[in-house]
């Protein structure tokens, strides 16, 4: 029926992805000349675009992620980064609930309680340490700012997001937002609620060398 075909034609595009992705990315890496951007994210794509492209991580969106209310909070007052994060665990987070199925981690939380959750962190002491090192290197200049469709993004949002000032910003979506010209939807994962691990698919729609160049 149309769910199988559905899926099917999912399965394709992905596979499709897969392949191409060995095929166009290495040309990208090669022709990045913007190697001291910062990438502002709420989740391990900017880990991912910073190892692929083999550049410093001018920011200490790493190894993290931001549930979506927060990271909107954080976007529309920056100031917060100058802020030493309060290190607690990640049992103590108002959304315990919701992410009970991950290990406990290091949490950090800034003021207006906004979280910052240290997933691949394996202490207080080293999450506290890298993002204070990394926050300082943040070039609100020469930045590419990235939400994605995870954690209970909803279409609010997504338009919360729109309306920021970044001068780059991008939203990966499942589905088409043609009233929000910042979303990117990730045809392989439309329908879905949400986008899960889209790391490499996303380079295929939207060109981060291309983007970070044009800064």
């Amino acid at each position: 029926g149309m769910y199988c075909y559905l899926c099917g034609m999912k399965a394709f595009l992905q596979a499709i992805g897969r392949v191409m992705y060995r095929l166009v990315m290495p040309l990208r890496r090669r022709r990045l000349k913007n190697r001291s951007v910062s990438i502002v994210s709420n989740d391990c794509w900017s880990s991912f675009m910073y190892r692929y492209y083999r550049i410093p991580f001018n920011s200490p969106f790493a190894g993290l992620f931001i549930m979506p209310d927060d990271y909107l909070a954080m976007l529309e007052n920056p100031s917060v980064l100058g802020a030493k994060p309060q290190m607690t665990s990640a049992t103590r987070s108002r959304y315990r609930a919701e992410l009970a199925h991950l290990p406990d981690y290091p949490l950090g939380v800034l003021p207006g309680g906004i979280e910052i959750h240290f997933l691949h962190y394996h202490s207080q002491d080293e999450a506290l340490d890298k993002w204070t090192r990394r926050v300082a290197r943040i070039d609100w200049d020469n930045c590419i700012v990235k939400f994605s469709q995870n954690n209970g993004c909803t279409d609010s949002h997504l338009r919360r997001f729109q309306a920021l000032p970044f001068r780059c910003k991008v939203a990966f979506t499942t589905d088409s937002h043609p009233d929000m010209p910042c979303a990117v939807a990730l045809r392989e994962f439309a329908g879905e609620p949400q986008l899960g691990r889209y790391w490499k698919i996303a380079d295929l729609h939207w060109n981060f060398a291309r983007h970070a160049d044009a800064l």
